[in-house]
């Protein structure tokens, strides 16, 4: 189902993904982060901060998780009508309107694909979608990492690896996984591991797609 302006996306199983037929799309950090995640465990309940269309919420209520995302922009509401009622998996999937500064609540695992982009800095996209999923508005890293560990016991990110040392400042990451040249995957609260390094072929980055029965997007054409 999808009205005029609609693009709806079936990336796992039961899963339906509405975003707007023009604009940001999401990409496989979402993959990355949720699958990152569940390799410390599969937690009972989860929030996503800045959730955009929904997709990181949904994968972890894919796999049997009370998921919650929240985010900003309250223009995602009638696409989140159509990913909740078409979305049909183990966990309870929310998704709702807030600030994320504003969140109360606790829960076993906080997550986030947070803008990549500092405020007043990096390419300003003239789409406001692209724009409000690039570039912070509200919220700082600082701020996602602060509000993560104040709601959850985990809290584990997907950030441009030129902002590694911007996040440690914040606080001193358990886990440290770049992929590729470009992405940092953190984990804050979690079981400590070596930093590592990997491909996105890498089988451990396959592996984060095979977790929600997903393919990969070279796979995808």
């Amino acid at each position: 189902m999808a009205e005029p302006g609609h693009r709806p996306d079936s990336p796992s199983p039961g899963v339906a993904i509405h975003q707007p037929e023009k604009g940001f799309r999401y990409g496989s950090e979402s993959f990355w982060v949720a699958g990152f995640a569940l390799e410390g465990g599969v937690p009972h309940t989860a929030i996503d901060l800045g959730t955009g269309s929904g997709i990181v919420a949904a994968l972890l209520a894919f796999r049997g998780v009370d998921a919650l995302g929240v985010d900003l922009r309250a223009e995602w509401a009638p696409y989140w009508r159509y990913t909740l009622l078409e979305t049909t998996v183990a966990g309870r999937l929310r998704l709702s309107h807030a600030d994320i500064q504003g969140v109360t609540g606790k829960f076993d695992l906080a997550i986030s694909n947070p803008p990549f982009f500092p405020a007043g800095s990096g390419p300003i996209a003239s789409d406001p979608w692209r724009a409000a999923a690039r570039t912070e508005s509200s919220a700082s890293l600082a701020d996602f990492i602060r509000v993560g560990l104040r709601v959850a016991d985990r809290l584990c990110l997907v950030i441009p690896a030129s902002r590694v040392e911007e996040a440690v400042r914040s606080a001193e990451p358990s886990r440290r996984v770049q992929v590729g040249s470009q992405r940092t995957l953190l984990e804050f609260g979690g079981r400590a591991e070596p930093d590592a390094q990997v491909a996105e072929s890498d089988p451990r980055v396959l592996g984060w797609y095979a977790a929600f029965n997903a393919r990969p997007p070279a796979q995808r054409r």
